[in-house]
């Protein structure tokens, strides 16, 4: 029997090198997107994707509340979040770790003629002054992050006093994590006999990858999420879950072929309310004395 090697004895350096394989071959949302990448066309279904995937996205970071502020989308990806705060009349700046990325949400804007500024950077490093910005927003991306301390803390020291930080991340309380990876894809069929760990058994079942590549997974739990954002020196911090689809366990994608309940959007987002896939963290960084 074959075992890999375990992710947790790589390097800081040699994950973030492995995110940018993963997401330089599979751009984020790319595998829901049609058309010719780079193109209008492209983009416009890589928002409806995003929107058909997740619509509760929108709600919880209020692209039409960042209007006139100084908005920081860290991770930016292809300029989904990125294009939506800019659009809304924020002054937004997008920051990616992996170079394509950046190519590709500065080709987003430029297709959608909007502007934002877009840097390649490292989330752990923010090449920004302190106090910059009102906004910062983070999608998706620090459970991909070998050290989320020191990103949030970077987040931290950019934001102005007041300002507001948004993050989200994957929940480790969530049906998706227990049902699909644990038991379905660890035990039933046996992920955990040839992979090391459940970080192995994420970093090669969670994000889509045509090359098979294996990016760092990390899943958190709300209350992990509060204690790191205090920790970091953020104030009124809170944490919400969402997201849930029927399709996302074995169990409730049978169950959905006969309990009508299973499909209606309502009892979905309760169940993701208590059950769903992504926390959506928030702090604000306390006012000057």
């Amino acid at each position: 029997m074959c075992v890999r090697k375990n992710i947790a004895s790589l390097s800081d350096e040699e994950l973030k090198a492995a995110a940018m394989v993963q997401w330089t071959a599979d751009p984020c949302g790319s595998s829901v997107a049609e058309g010719v990448i780079g193109t209008r066309a492209y983009f416009e279904s890589l928002l409806r994707g995003r929107s058909a995937y997740a619509p509760w996205m929108a709600e919880e970071l209020d692209y039409a509340g960042a209007c006139g502020k100084r908005v920081l989308d860290v991770g930016c990806g292809q300029g989904i979040d990125l294009y939506r705060f800019a659009a809304a009349g924020a002054r937004a700046t997008g920051i990616d770790l992996t170079p394509r990325h950046v190519e590709l949400a500065r080709a987003h804007l430029a297709a959608m003629s909007t502007d934002a500024d877009v840097l390649q950077g490292d989330a752990e490093a923010l090449p920004f002054a302190d106090a910059s910005f009102d906004l910062v927003s983070s999608n998706g991306v620090l459970h991909h992050t070998p050290n989320m301390g020191a990103a949030l803390g970077e987040i931290r020291r950019v934001l102005n006093p007041g300002g507001a930080a948004t993050i989200i991340v994957y929940n480790r309380n969530s049906l998706y994590y227990w049902l699909s990876q644990v038991v379905y894809r660890g035990i039933v069929k046996g992920g955990l006999l040839w992979e090391p760990s459940m970080a192995n058994l994420l970093s090669n079942g969670v994000e889509y990858s045509r090359i098979g590549a294996r990016p760092l997974v990390r899943t958190y739990t709300a209350r992990e999420m509060r204690r790191v954002l205090r920790r970091v020196g953020l104030v009124a911090v809170e944490t919400t879950v969402r997201h849930f689809r029927a399709r996302d366990t074995p169990i409730t994608r049978l169950l959905a072929r006969w309990l009508s309940v299973l499909n209606d959007p309502e009892t979905l987002d309760r169940i993701g309310r208590v059950g769903g896939w992504y926390i959506v963290a928030r702090g604000i960084a306390p006012e000057r004395r």
